[in-house]
């Protein structure tokens, strides 16, 4: 189960979705732009809601699923994005055409003297390029934030992941633990955390090779050396870390975890009933 802190918008991507899609519904009915002209009360409310939270929905969804393909993830985090935006828009298109009509505010083709398709690229060029820069805005916070992407020096021997290529050198190699937050990923270490454009589950590959942590919950991987203590918590647990940050372990992951610990004789790391 997510915690409350998987939800604070000052601290998660996630949660800062979350507050600006209500905070884009609430401006929007404020506004009332042309395109709701003639609705009002609840009907107002509800057509933003779905106008502002079904986009940003596909956004995140092309966002995630883009950035699996290895040509999409080698590009700018800026391009990632806005092509991510356009993805969005595009499926959206449709979708915006029939609410429209759910709504009672389209005309028929015939009224606009067009054929469908010819109505589908004016709703798509009339909305496109404004939900595009939206979607740029809103990540512009966290991309402006995000390190060059380092290149791996060619005098090393050991070949390091591709993700340490993407986490700033200032905070150390020292993992500690790493967190999804939808198409980001938050790595944290000894010396500091940082918020990276990069796959969760491509991190986890990664790193399964070399044995120093394993995946505990869906969204959380940490370090062994790292856990401190594991408490129980219903059919799942909690898992305290080095640094003070507690995460959640899923009770399918539990077992996997105490044994984890029980042949790395971690003696700090006991299952508390």
């Amino acid at each position: 189960m997510p915690g409350p802190h998987d939800f604070d918008p000052r601290r998660t991507w996630p949660g800062f979705l979350i507050a600006a899609g209500l905070v884009l519904v609430v401006t929007f009915i404020l506004l009332r732009p042309e395109v709701s002209e003639g609705l009002t009360g609840l009907r107002l409310v509800v057509f933003w809601t779905v106008h502002v939270l079904i986009p940003l929905a596909l956004m995140q969804g092309a966002q995630v699923a883009l950035s699996h393909v290895p040509r999409v993830a080698t590009l700018n985090p800026w391009a990632q994005t806005a092509l991510s935006g356009f993805a969005g828009a595009t499926v959206f298109a449709p979708i915006a055409i029939a609410l429209d009509a759910a709504f009672g505010l389209a005309q028929s083709t015939d009224d606009l003297g067009m054929s469908w398709h010819s109505a589908l690229l004016d709703e798509f060029l009339g909305f496109a390029p404004v939900v595009t820069f939206v979607w740029l805005a809103l990540n512009a916070t966290r991309l402006v934030r995000l390190d060059p992407v380092t290149r791996a020096d060619p005098a090393t021997k050991v070949a390091e992941p591709d993700l340490w290529l993407r986490v700033p050198r200032k905070i150390g190699r020292d993992l500690v633990a790493l967190s999804a937050e939808l198409h980001y990923l938050r790595v944290r270490t000894v010396a500091g955390e940082a918020l990276v454009l990069y796959p969760f589950g491509k991190a986890v590959a990664e790193l399964a090779g070399n044995g120093t942590g394993l995946q505990i919950h869906r969204s959380h991987w940490v370090a062994l050396a790292h856990v401190q203590r594991i408490d129980r918590r219903g059919q799942g647990a909690l898992c305290l870390l080095s640094t003070g940050a507690t995460l959640p372990v899923s009770r399918q992951y539990r077992a996997a975890l105490q044994a984890a610990f029980d042949i790395a004789k971690v003696p700090s790391a006991s299952l508390r009933a």
